[in-house]
């Protein structure tokens, strides 16, 4: 079963995070430039929100070499271009014929969670057609942005948005509630259902999902060290179930997990440790206690280890933030082990970085938090804890 995107998914998917907040415009003929540039002074001056919340304002242009000249950078290569900048920008907007920037772009596709929003307009500036990453990536909500800025029509195929009377698209609901979808090649499957009127179950024991969820799911009753109901065989004809849980939950067909970001990991080290140390103490740690690594929300460290390689390389690899706290914050949180060498280190009371780091993240966060895991000493070099998020106050309602 593919229990996640592919092998590159989170070194892509960082890379989308890093990005610069721009739209890169690529122009392909003489005719569309006097078009791409309203659009990158009206993007200036009405930006796009796009999914995270980065203000997206910038429109750096692109086009031919021979077309390119005040301010527009020269394209000898249109391929090896975008194999460059595909991933550097927020999203990409072509000026020209659709089927060049479906060519173009094929080779460098991974997953519909990493890829950026693609929008191809005509010379004239009368359509604008979202064409890659609709949902996930915001490219539906982008079309209707420009079309507005641009007076244009936005042309949109997504089932999910040409009928107001149909019911919402899952992955937006998913994406917006925060969670990570782990067996992507299940929800086809369980959008199709919502799409005739049949109502995927829903097992839901953190109360991840918002109160004002719309009434689409069979809610299943269950607490959070209940473990989920047997799903249905994998048949087409039957919606698979539906699994939120900051535990690990083995792959099973008919099931689609979802990863429910409430662990935060806290982290301390020595220097110069290798690279991929903290990654595999994390792995192995989670993997024993039989947590989800996709359930962390954030690793988080004492400011003097902010550049630590092994640290910043585990944050990339998982696709989350790595926060830093002042030595003296960390010393004012009271934790269950604290410690007198780094009481020392840092000119402190005895205190404990990566409980007191896991506790002030989730509590930055907005969240109250306890610890799930209290410090782990892994070989002498690695320390390592991780807090739980409380689920919200307000409990989900029944919908069944």
């Amino acid at each position: 079963m593919n229990q996640a995107p592919p092998a590159s998914a989170a070194s892509g998917a960082a890379s989308r995070k890093e990005a610069a907040p721009s739209l890169a415009c690529h122009v392909l003929s003489r005719g569309g430039l006097p078009l791409a540039r309203r659009l990158a002074a009206r993007l200036a001056a009405d930006p796009w929100r796009a999914p995270g919340g980065r203000i997206v304002a910038a429109c750096p242009l692109s086009a031919p070499a021979r077309l390119a000249g005040d301010g527009i950078r020269p394209v000898h290569d249109l391929a090896a271009f975008l194999a460059e900048e595909y991933r550097r920008h927020a999203a990409h907007v072509f000026v020209g014929a659709a089927g060049i920037a479906v060519r173009v772009l094929a080779p460098l596709l991974r997953h519909k969670s990493q890829d950026p929003p693609v929008m191809v307009l005509d010379p004239a500036g009368r359509f604008v057609i979202s064409l890659l990453s609709g949902h996930w990536g915001g490219g539906n909500n982008l079309a209707r942005h420009l079309a507005r800025l641009l007076r244009a029509t936005p042309v949109i195929t997504t089932a999910s948005d040409q009928d107001t009377a149909a019911p919402p698209a899952l992955d937006l609901l998913i994406r917006d509630a925060g969670l990570r979808i782990l067996d992507w090649d299940l929800l086809p499957r369980a959008q199709a259902a919502l799409l005739e009127g049949r109502r995927p179950r829903l097992w839901d024991p953190c109360q991840a999902l918002p109160a004002a969820l719309p009434p689409v799911f069979e809610l299943l009753s269950g607490k959070e060290d209940d473990v989920p109901p047997a799903p249905a065989l994998p048949d087409a004809d039957i919606p698979p179930l539906l699994a939120a849980h900051w535990r690990y939950l083995p792959p099973s067909p008919g099931l689609l997990r979802l990863a429910v970001p409430r662990l935060y990991v806290g982290l301390g080290c020595r220097r110069g440790i290798p690279e991929d140390a903290a990654l595999a103490a994390l792995t192995e740690i989670f993997s024993a206690r039989k947590l989800e690594t996709r359930a962390v929300a954030a690793l988080s460290t004492v400011t003097e280890k902010a550049d630590e390689p092994a640290l910043r390389a585990a944050a990339v690899r998982l696709d989350i933030p790595l926060r830093v706290f002042p030595a003296d914050e960390l010393a004012r949180c009271a934790t269950p082990t604290p410690s007198e060498a780094a009481g020392r280190r840092f000119r402190q009371p005895p205190f404990s970085v990566c409980e007191a780091a896991a506790l002030l993240t989730a509590q930055a966060d907005g969240h109250s938090a306890r610890l799930l895991l209290p410090k782990i000493v892994v070989q002498g070099r690695l320390t390592l804890a991780v807090a739980l998020a409380s689920p919200p106050a307000t409990p989900t309602p029944n919908q069944s």
